[in-house]
């Protein structure tokens, strides 16, 4: 029982399965009883409207539309004494009234898996699949101005392993493969994958650090043989006084080596920061906050250091009425890197998001929503700039949650 509370703490397992301390507890009950498998499925389906003046976030060509979509969710959800299989789907049908070009039919697919091998180790398989719009999706926000939306498909796969090398210590290696392809020329085509290595110590039962060391290599579907090796390490540090707060933060190198053909190698090296915020203030008002300089893939034929900064503040004015604000911003300003520039042959770009909504619980199983959104981006260096508002009203029912048990 105690290997078991230790492996759930240091996080081999999601924290929504206590998937270590069942283990062990079937195990010592013994019977037919102990390989029980529980299933749920829990879907919702959510239609919406929304104005937007700008939909494309663009300088040249604004165009103002209304539209809706309709998105029906699921989670599906099987849990055993020594494993964990969950699945979630997200499917939207978007429609612009005199603009279909922008219709869309998106996918949005998740699966995770945990399997316990023994009482010290673990094996974990994450996969995604996203079928998308660049009129929707934020992957690329500081990317190029696009005059037209583009549909892309973007799939990964995630295994891994985790060993409890005594009651604080963990290592774990982890790998990732990721390929994204436009449905355009005007975005590049790229894979991305490699190795990481994570070491975790337990300093007491509320603050923990963790070493980790990765090598990626990022291939552009561009003509010619070009790519990029990255090095990078990371030294975190974590703590969680309870489950009303809890903070992280964690700092490191990036080492890029860029081979181009013919023979035109360079290398850059830089600073990664990572830092997370919860905070559940009161049983009204909840806090979060994130923020992060690291290199990414992009679409523009070039890996990106990005700084990403997110807010999020919610309030329950009444038990049946939230109101949410978020803030999101991002650049392509690599402010902590020795040439002390972006790393894009594009100009600097900045992208702000504010979205203030309110939600309010008519039943049960119905609940409305109501958000403005305000967007502005930014090219340094005369590049031009862009703003966009709009609003959403979305109506979401939720389905009977459907549990079975299988022996």
């Amino acid at each position: 029982m105690h290997g078991g509370k230790r492996l759930t703490r240091l996080g081999i397992v999601s924290n929504r399965t206590a998937l270590w301390s069942v283990t062990f507890i079937a195990t010592c009950a013994g019977g037919a009883g102990a390989f029980a498998q529980e299933w749920q499925l829990t879907s919702n389906i959510q239609q919406q409207v929304l104005y937007s003046d700008n939909l494309l976030l663009s300088r040249d060509r604004k165009t103002s539309a209304f539209g809706s979509v309709t998105a029906p969710t699921l989670h599906l959800e099987r849990t055993s004494p020594t494993s964990t299989i969950a699945f979630d789907g997200r499917f939207e049908f978007a429609e612009y009234l005199d603009h279909s070009e922008f219709n869309s039919q998106d996918q949005f697919l998740k699966f995770n898996f945990d399997q316990a091998i023994s009482e010290r180790s673990a094996l974990r398989l994450g996969a995604n699949f996203t079928h998308d719009t660049t009129l929707k999706s934020e992957q690329d926000v500081t990317g190029r101005f696009l005059d037209k939306s583009f549909e892309f498909i973007n799939w990964s796969v995630a295994p891994g392993w985790v060993y409890l090398v005594s009651p604080i210590d963990q290592i774990g290696v982890r790998g990732v493969y990721q390929n994204v392809s436009y449905d355009t020329n005007e975005k590049t085509d790229y894979q991305y994958f490699g190795p990481s290595f994570d070491y975790t110590r337990q300093l007491s039962e509320l603050t923990k650090i963790t070493g980790t060391v990765s090598g990626y290599r990022f291939i552009p579907d561009d003509p010619g043989t070009d790519y990029t090796d990255t090095i990078s390490t990371l030294l975190s540090y974590a703590y969680t006084s309870s489950e009303r707060f809890s903070v992280s933060g964690g700092a490191g190198l990036a080492y890029s080596m860029r081979h181009e053909d013919p023979g035109k190698d360079s290398s850059d090296i830089g600073y990664r920061l990572k830092f997370n915020l919860r905070y559940l203030m009161s049983d009204q008002t909840s806090l979060f906050a994130s923020f992060s300089h690291d290199t990414e893939p992009s679409g523009d034929g070039d890996q990106v250091v990005r700084n990403r900064a997110n807010l999020g503040f919610n309030y329950k004015f009444t038990p049946l009425t939230t109101g949410s604000l978020n803030v999101d911003y991002a650049d392509n300003e690599d402010f902590l890197g020795f040439e002390g520039s972006s790393t894009t042959n594009e100009s600097t770009s900045r992208y702000t998001s504010v979205r203030p909504s309110i939600s309010y619980q008519l039943t049960e199983d119905w609940s409305l929503k109501g958000e403005y959104r305000f967007r502005y981006r930014l090219f340094d260096d005369g590049g031009g700039d862009a703003l966009s508002n709009s609003v959403f009203l979305t109506l979401q029912y939720n389905f009977p949650t459907l549990g079975w048990t299988e022996d």
